[in-house]
């Protein structure tokens, strides 16, 4: 049996920001308990806040991923290059990551760049640079890493991977639904494919979700997109080792 501890509830009102000047608050209250209302809250390790930006969320990641970076600078006359690879991807990298198709692609611009300079200073330290030294694609290239939003386009097309090849929950596979299950009118694109080769029977495309603004910015609409983007060769495979093929073509 579940009970609901009132001191830990919170509530947050979701809507418009230029809705929320008016009314940014939410009046909720449980057994004559007011729940506190939030701007922000915290789910399953993720910041959402009322605007669903995920500036929180981003500025979090920035502030816990510099700390750390000091921390490591610190001790850094005690490691090698391999330890500090290792440490750089378990205490600072895993953030980047964790549940980054969700919120990455709702950020504005400023952020993304501000994470990629802090991923900059992450790889300074592990190469043992100059903290001015220009970071190009040859660092990323010696550490096998990829910039922030390329990192991020691979572990959508990753999860897109696991619900193409029926590995993924079956919640995750509602909003994607294969092209050939739309129409079978012969695009140009089919009559094309179908010209290139003999042995062409379904590309593997997913329907686009037909959404505008804030829609275009979530996981189904991103992911639709960039695994139609890929080529057919590795929308074909059926093994995991088609991430390594993803994580080239990112």
């Amino acid at each position: 049996r579940l009970s609901l501890h009132l001191g830990k509830t919170e509530s947050i009102l979701f809507y418009f920001k230029q809705r929320l000047k008016f009314q940014s608050t939410l009046n909720v209250s449980c057994n004559g308990h007011t729940l506190r209302s939030n701007s922000s809250v915290k789910y399953l390790g993720a910041t959402v806040d009322q605007n669903l930006t995920y500036d929180a969320m981003a500025r979090s990641i920035i502030k816990k991923s510099n700390f750390r970076l000091k921390f490591l600078y610190r001790k850094r006359e005690f490691l090698n290059y391999h330890t500090k690879r290792l440490l750089a991807m378990s205490l600072v990298q895993c953030h980047f990551d964790y549940a980054s198709p969700v919120w990455f692609y709702s950020l504005t611009q400023d952020l993304k760049n501000k994470l990629q300079v802090t991923q900059n200073r992450l790889i300074r330290f592990v190469l043992d640079l100059d903290p001015r030294s220009h970071i190009s694609k040859d660092q990323f290239v010696k550490l096998n890493w990829l910039p922030v939003s390329s990192r991020v386009d691979q572990i959508t097309l990753s999860h897109v991977f696991k619900i193409y090849s029926d590995k993924a929950p079956n919640y995750m596979k509602e909003n994607f639904i294969p092209a050939c299950d739309v129409h079978n009118y012969p695009t140009r694109f089919r009559v094309s494919a179908q010209s290139c080769s003999d042995l062409f029977s379904d590309t593997g495309r997913y329907s686009i979700p037909k959404c505008k603004g804030f829609g275009q910015k979530t996981f189904s609409y991103k992911g639709c997109t960039l695994w139609n983007d890929l080529p057919q060769s590795i929308r074909d495979s059926k093994h995991l080792t088609s991430q390594l093929q993803i994580k080239h073509f990112s």
